[in-house]
């Protein structure tokens, strides 16, 4: 689908163009989301620009991603859709700067355009030009990575209440009967997948914030003529940028934190059970060493023949097997 801005009278008009038909007046932004072949020729036709298709989007090598052809200027950076869901994807977003008309090519569909869209309507100003409609976008796309930045720590501070306030046994000093159990390590296998997601989405945020720097950068570099507001806005927008790369690497440090902790209440736990078995055997080994003294078939063995015997056996294998208990209880191992 191929929607048209345009800025007539101080206002925003919105249309959705077919491949057949002409560009209005005033374009200044032509949104093209997941276009067919036919709608990119259609639009390379009529915009006299040459469109990347969708594999050579893909293709686009991080260093090549950055170029001016024929005065349009092509600049592709990866962004974040779906941020909030439990899928999120990351895909290529390509902004072609012609002399007249800002064309964004894109098979994704992050908020961020959506949202600078609805700004039009509030804002018309905002795409009076092809430039500022670059910068309006690129100012919101920033601002859009830093809500997926709150989602991400708030996911975080979940995980980190899930693994610490629930895996670990909470000190009280309480009976213990009011002490926090430990989860079942089917528990902790859901938070390490949490974690996990959460660490990906971080490192998607991460590589889209390093493709708007880049962007932003370069937009400074090849527009000379841009004007103090807009010279004043990427400013701000760069700073914003280094600050939310520097907000994106302490969740990374954050996921990197909580997969440690999760791995070892995983071990603890696996411990414990470990340690329970370890008791029962070590608790069952006086009775098995006694039943098998007495079932060894030796002639000369007094108790086989005593009347009270095969009670005295059973008591001394139910002592044996007591004793070790109360002693472990004592020392705090159960």
């Amino acid at each position: 689908m191929i929607t048209a801005y345009c800025y007539r009278s101080g206002a925003i008009h919105r249309r959705v163009i077919g491949p057949g038909d002409p560009l209005p007046e005033g374009c200044t932004w032509i949104d093209a989301l997941k276009p067919t072949e036919e709608e990119r020729t259609a639009l390379t036709g009529a915009l006299n620009v040459d469109l990347p298709s969708f594999e050579d989007m893909m293709e686009i090598e991080a260093s090549s991603r950055l170029y001016t052809e024929e005065s349009c200027s092509y600049m592709t950076a990866p962004v974040v859709a779906n941020a909030e869901t439990s899928a999120p994807e990351a895909n290529a977003l390509t902004l072609v700067l012609t002399p007249t008309t800002l064309v964004t090519l894109r098979y994704i569909e992050p908020k961020s355009i959506g949202i600078f869209a609805e700004r039009l309507n509030r804002n018309p100003h905002l795409a009076a030009t092809n430039v500022a409609a670059l910068v309006g976008l690129l100012d919101t796309m920033v601002d859009r990575t830093a809500d997926v930045l709150e989602v991400i720590a708030s996911r975080l501070e979940r995980l980190s209440t899930d693994v610490f306030d629930r895996a670990w046994p909470q000190e009280t000093r309480g009976p213990a009967t009011e002490r926090k159990r430990p989860p079942a390590e089917r528990d902790l296998q859901e938070v390490l997948r949490g974690i996990g997601k959460a660490g990906d989405l971080a490192g998607k945020v991460r590589d889209s914030l390093a493709g708007l720097g880049r962007v932003v950068a370069y937009v400074n570099a090849v527009k000379p003529s841009l004007s103090n507001d807009q010279k004043r806005t990427l400013k701000t927008v760069l700073r914003d940028i280094q600050s939310l790369t520097e907000h994106a690497d302490f969740q990374a440090q954050r996921v990197s934190f909580l997969l440690d902790a999760t791995l070892g209440a995983i071990n603890i736990e696996q411990n414990n059970i470990v340690k329970t078995f370890s008791v029962v055997a070590v608790a069952f080994m006086p009775p098995t060493l006694i039943a098998s003294i007495y079932g060894m078939n030796f002639e000369v063995m007094p108790e086989l023949s005593w009347p009270f015997g095969y009670p005295m056996a059973l008591a001394l294998m139910v002592m044996s097997g007591i004793l070790p208990l109360l002693y472990f209880k004592r020392r705090g191992w159960l």
